[in-house]
């Protein structure tokens, strides 16, 4: 009953979007898509006083939920994976534009953050759905007893994701963990390699593994620990972490020099079986302050894609942030 009333609400909210963003007294189309306006909005609804980032973006029931990281239920100690919900439309009468954030309490994430939370930090939540087993994994990495962080997981059915979520617990991915910091957890497109944030090196870089097909998923995820590799062309001398892959585009966050300031978003493209040298994404989205962990997504009826990124620019609510904009892949492509 709780899981139907939300998704009544999200519909409700939507109309509600939907009749703001349109001019009542005209009816024709005049945008055959949608398109993601290139300026950036503050999620007002769902950030905090506190630090909220680290975003993953399922898909349930035809709502657009956020799970990240915040530490607003310890006032401000410990993170732990909360949820929001954001809901966007675009007006094809005027191509006027609107989005709308809240938190929203629904039975299958709240159920999904109390398997995972503890009482130590739980950071860089990623959500996958696996083509090949039907099933759709939940990765995050978790302060061990001695602070490092390690990468762990629950995956259930999205068929029917309630009832299986109810006898999944989380285990850790032994194949990726070590000693040290092991977060930040994404996969390439074809499903063939799997990347990682690491500072074995002592600073953190962007790592990678090929993920063994010859046994089940699961199985290589907790079977024995896999040769990592330095992913070389992203990584400086300096914090390289939180990789994010669209396509053909990673999308990380790095402290080398020669940005605007702090961390800055950086991406780069894949071409001819390796990784391009970095792009800066430039002071439409950067700034003098810090900017983390960035997802790329999409919508139906939209033509370009959205970028979703936190940051701690003063303009905020207080600590880190979350922030959406348009994000055209391939012009950002063409500009290079």
């Amino acid at each position: 009953m709780r899981r139907k009333l939300s998704i009544y609400f999200a519909v409700f909210f939507v109309l509600i979007i939907l009749s703001n963003c349109s001019r009542k007294a005209e009816t024709e189309i005049n945008y055959e898509t949608g398109y993601f306006p290139e300026e950036t909005y503050n999620l007002e609804g769902i950030n905090s006083i506190y630090d909220d980032y680290n975003v993953t973006l399922p898909h349930l029931a035809g709502e657009l939920p956020l799970m990240f990281s915040s530490n607003r239920n310890s006032q401000g100690l410990n993170f732990d994976i909360v949820t929001g919900f954001i809901y966007f439309a675009f007006s094809q009468v005027d191509a006027g534009f609107c989005i709308e954030s809240f938190m929203f309490n629904h039975a299958f994430y709240s159920n999904l953050e109390d398997k995972v939370n503890t009482d130590r930090d739980e950071l860089g939540p990623y959500m996958f759905f696996n083509g090949e087993d039907g099933l759709e994994y939940f990765f995050y990495a978790e302060a061990n007893t001695m602070g490092s962080l390690n990468l762990k997981y629950i995956y259930y059915s999205p068929a029917n994701p309630e009832n299986s979520l109810l006898s999944a617990d989380p285990a850790d991915v032994s194949a990726l963990n070590s000693t040290d910091n092991d977060a930040y957890i994404c996969f390439d497109s074809d499903f063939t390699t799997v990347y990682l944030t690491n500072d074995s090196e002592g600073d953190f870089d962007i790592k990678q593994s090929s993920i063994n097909k010859d046994i089940l998923f699961e199985e290589w995820l907790e079977g024995e620990p896999v040769s990592i590799s330095v992913t070389d062309s992203v990584n400086s001398d300096y914090e390289d972490k939180c990789p994010f892959i669209r396509n053909n585009i990673m999308i990380f966050t790095s402290d080398r020099p020669g940005g605007m300031g702090g961390f800055d978003l950086y991406f780069s493209v894949y071409r001819d079986g390796k990784w391009s040298t970095p792009y800066n994404m430039g002071p439409d989205i950067n700034t003098e302050h810090n900017e983390y962990r960035p997802l790329i997504g999409s919508c139906p009826g939209y033509s370009n894609n959205f970028l979703i990124f936190s940051s701690d620019r003063p303009s905020g609510l207080g600590g880190y942030d979350l922030y959406f904009r348009g994000l055209d892949l391939d012009l950002l492509i063409d500009g290079l």
